[in-house]
């Protein structure tokens, strides 16, 4: 009896332990990409995310398009900074307006032409 308990507890420990480490370094990852897309030295553009539009459905989105992306605000607004050079604008805005735009009740949202922040 008394292995069967220490075999619990070593696993229950062990367990605890691998996995604060896998979320220390998941954690550590999201704060280096993060501070990568805030960088003033990454060229980024912001899109507005429609009220009503979970941000995940335009990251998933884009990172199947090679993007890679954050949620963040832009002043007062919820943006999606999206790291891309000025040549690859066009392409990011096909893969936007391209995202089936349902609200979060399940009810489609028109889908319009896409305009980022700094075009306003």
């Amino acid at each position: 009896m008394a292995p069967a308990i220490l075999l619990l507890v070593v696993l229950v420990v062990g367990g605890s332990i691998a996995i604060s480490l896998f979320l220390r370094n998941w954690v550590r990852e999201e704060s280096k990409r993060e501070a990568h897309m805030r960088d003033p030295r990454t060229h980024t553009i912001a899109y507005a995310i429609p009220n009503g539009m979970d941000p995940v459905t335009l990251e998933t989105a884009l990172a199947l398009a090679g993007f890679n992306s954050a949620h963040d605000r832009v002043g007062m607004t919820d943006c999606v900074r999206i790291e891309c050079d000025e040549s690859q604008r066009d392409r990011v805005r096909s893969v936007l307006e391209d995202v089936s735009m349902t609200a979060y009740d399940g009810s489609l949202l028109p889908a319009g032409h896409v305009v980022f922040e700094d075009e306003r």
